[in-house]
């Protein structure tokens, strides 16, 4: 989950061009903007993007790249070329309800042309929210300013822990004070240049070992950043050797359908678009493309024959034929919008008492 800069009442209303827009502006804290905002049948809210898919220099415990597997697959790297970013930017319409999620298989900004690229997606559709994930090692001042003169909404510096000895287990580097500085640097210059974007945010991963540093964090970071926020550890298909999850998940028998074959989609550099962002990260899912946007829109893709079965798989929560989604939890972090009906579920539809209705605060942000 990543927060976006929504602004003052009127700024937010000016930004409403459909319900989920407003659903997403207003109505989050409810069970009827959760099941307005997560649920959609037309085209994902969320297009997971990467434009370049290169072995990372960080290893961190709870991503696949610490894996030798996955590091030697991308060792080679696979950059996005123009032609499929117009493609990709044309197939979503100009609503502030959608998003570009630019998070790199590798560093987000170890791709040279990405504040070009960036300032073509708010050129062609400048009320999508763009945001960038990164591990902050190259975000240098003069890159940020770039960033900030694209038009970029929202980039968030993934800083995983609080202090040396906890980033330096997760992510298997001595990188934490460099990191830090370019927090830092780049929060300072926000503020003194009165830029009013990108929205800077960072967030630690909490498990049960370094929960005692949660507060802290948010208290530092909060000096110089718009948002410092604590992210859950899911473990999206892998087991996380020393790391504990600090919340109570719900018991596999009380398995729901998972939301993300309803709410976002991935997109390689290529143009093929894969089912979830997750199958990025196993050997048996990686190439399990089910389009490609050079050769069809996101709309085309989204009610392909092979994208209905995947859902219909996620209804009737038999996943056999998709041994990645049996052992993800990700389910199970986004408030459930179903309803039992016989032996399958069904969209569970929006109804007066869920505008007063409050959805679980954790969730689906």
């Amino acid at each position: 989950m990543s927060y976006v800069n929504k602004g003052y009442c009127l700024d937010r209303l000016r930004k409403v061009r459909s319900l989920k827009g407003f659903s997403q502006q207003f109505l989050l804290g409810t069970m009827a903007g959760q099941k307005i905002f997560l649920y959609n049948e037309r085209i994902p809210r969320v297009m997971n993007i990467s434009f370049n898919e290169k072995t990372c220099m960080f290893a961190c415990k709870m991503c696949p790249f610490a894996e030798a597997e996955v590091r030697e697959h991308y060792r080679s790297g696979s950059f996005m070329n123009f032609d499929t970013l117009k493609h990709l930017a044309a197939g979503v319409p100009n609503d502030s309800y959608y998003s570009f999620d630019i998070s790199a298989i590798g560093e987000t900004l170890a791709f040279e042309p990405l504040p070009e690229f960036i300032a073509y997606m708010k050129k062609e559709k400048p009320l999508v929210n763009t945001i960038i994930s990164t591990n902050g090692i190259l975000l240098s001042e003069d890159l940020f300013l770039r960033l900030a003169h694209s038009g970029l909404d929202n980039i968030q510096i993934s800083l995983f822990a609080g202090n040396q000895a906890d980033h330096q287990k997760i992510t298997g580097t001595r990188s934490f004070e460099k990191v830090k500085t370019n927090l830092e640097n780049i929060g300072r210059m926000k503020r003194e240049r009165g830029l009013k974007k990108p929205f800077i945010q960072t967030f630690m991963i909490e498990c049960q070992e370094n929960r005692q540093t949660s507060g802290h964090f948010v208290s530092y970071w909060s000096q110089f950043v718009d948002k410092a926020f604590i992210r859950p550890l899911y473990n999206v298909g892998r087991e996380i050797e020393g790391m504990t999850p600090t919340f109570q998940k719900t018991p596999s028998p009380m398995r729901y359908p998972c939301i993300m074959p309803w709410y976002s989609t991935a997109v390689r550099s290529t143009g093929e678009v894969l089912p979830c962002y997750v199958y990025h990260w196993h050997a048996q899912t990686w190439d399990q493309s089910i389009g490609n946007i050079n050769a069809h829109s996101m709309e085309e893709i989204w009610q392909s024959d092979a994208f209905r079965k995947f859902r219909a798989a996620h209804l009737n929560v038999q996943l056999e034929d998709y041994p990645v989604c049996q052992k993800c939890d990700v389910w199970d972090a986004y408030t459930n919008v179903w309803e039992k009906r016989g032996s399958r579920f069904a969209y569970s539809s929006v109804g007066v008492r869920d505008l007063f209705l409050k959805a679980p605060a954790y969730r689906g942000g």
